[in-house]
């Protein structure tokens, strides 16, 4: 039973130590879900369904970039400033996605929550 236990833990441990390099690894690739930013653009202009789907994971993305970081690109931005980002940005870079975005509105705002 001791010796799980202390399996268990070490685990744990490496775990948590591994956390940090978490959203890098996501920045590289392993992001699931991300709509294309043609499929964003093309959708945010029919006001579909699906537009509020991309925009419920854009937000849901950048929550976790934020809790991941430690940063905070959501503090003093509401939803609609986020979106209007995005659709900016998905017209100046139609063959990234939506998760790239997220990062580079990360990376350009510094945390700043566009203050």
């Amino acid at each position: 039973m001791k010796i799980i236990t202390c399996s268990s833990t070490l685990l744990l441990l490496l775990a948590c130590l591994a956390a940090p390099a978490l959203p890098a690894a996501a920045a590289d690739g392993a992001v699931r879900g991300a709509p294309s930013c043609g499929e964003w653009v093309a959708q945010r202009k029919k006001a579909e369904t699906l537009a509020l789907a991309n925009a419920s994971w854009l937000i849901g993305y950048l929550s976790g970039l934020d809790a991941g970081s430690g940063r905070n690109v959501l503090a003093g931005r509401d939803n609609a400033a986020v979106f209007s980002w995005m659709d900016k940005y998905c017209r100046e870079h139609p063959l990234k996605d939506v998760a790239a975005g997220g990062s580079a509105l990360l990376e350009a705002d510094g945390g700043s929550g566009g203050r």
